[in-house]
């Protein structure tokens, strides 16, 4: 008997590092941030990212890389982005798909401009479910129309015109309305986003703290 236990302590030893280990890095975390333009939906995303070490995605980004390359998706893709339609559901469910299933991924994973649609979302909980993730918290972060609209008209930048800004909070509206409807209420985290930064930032932590101490990160 003493010769089996010595046999498997290296074992044993080596597996308790890295549960050790994993406890370390927390527990997994998916979310999906949604936002008006002007909202400083980009910066609060790469503030998480940095903070729970896990990747910020954005639908748009993957769109322009793939765009970058040959192939029948990349060419598929600019004759949508050419048109001015969205890109079907397929497409973007391929695209996410491929980077959430890289190594940085593993642990979760901040998506933005995705889920769009009924497909995708149900394309991302089949996902999360087979990839043992939690079902996602969805941040929302509430600006006035008014306030968004000043922030960019402020910005100069060449497409924050009136009427490109009103169709962008228009797709805000539709997409947040949406995923409210999806996900359960308590899976839904809203915060003023017309606050500083620094207070958005705490805020949203607050409401993340929150759920994980109470462990709602539940089924929708």
């Amino acid at each position: 008997m003493p010769q089996f236990s010595m046999r498997f302590v290296p074992a044993i030893t080596l597996l308790a590092a890295l549960l050790a280990a994993q406890s370390r890095l927390g527990p997994s975390l998916v979310f999906v941030i949604v936002g008006p333009p002007g909202s400083g939906k980009t910066t609060q995303s790469q503030l998480l990212s940095k903070k729970y070490k896990i990747p910020s995605i954005s639908l748009s980004e993957l769109i322009k890389a793939e765009m970058g390359k040959r192939g029948r998706l990349a060419d598929a893709l600019k004759v949508s982005v050419a048109s001015g339609d969205l890109i079907n559901d397929d497409a973007a469910n391929d695209l996410v798909r491929a980077r959430v299933l890289r190594e940085d991924a593993g642990r979760g994973f901040i998506l933005d401009g995705y889920p769009g649609t009924a497909a995708q979302a149900s394309f991302l909980d089949s996902f999360l479910k087979q990839s043992e993730l939690p079902n996602p918290k969805v941040i929302l972060l509430d600006a006035p129309d008014d306030v968004v609209t000043k922030r960019m008209m402020s910005r100069r930048r060449a497409d924050d015109k009136p009427g490109i800004i009103e169709a962008r909070l228009k797709d805000y509206r539709t997409e947040a309305d949406f995923l409210s409807g999806w996900y359960k209420k308590e899976n839904v985290l809203r915060v003023d986003a017309t606050q500083p930064i620094p207070e958005v930032a705490r805020r949203i932590d607050a409401l993340i703290q929150d759920a994980l101490a109470k462990r709602s990160f539940s089924a929708r």
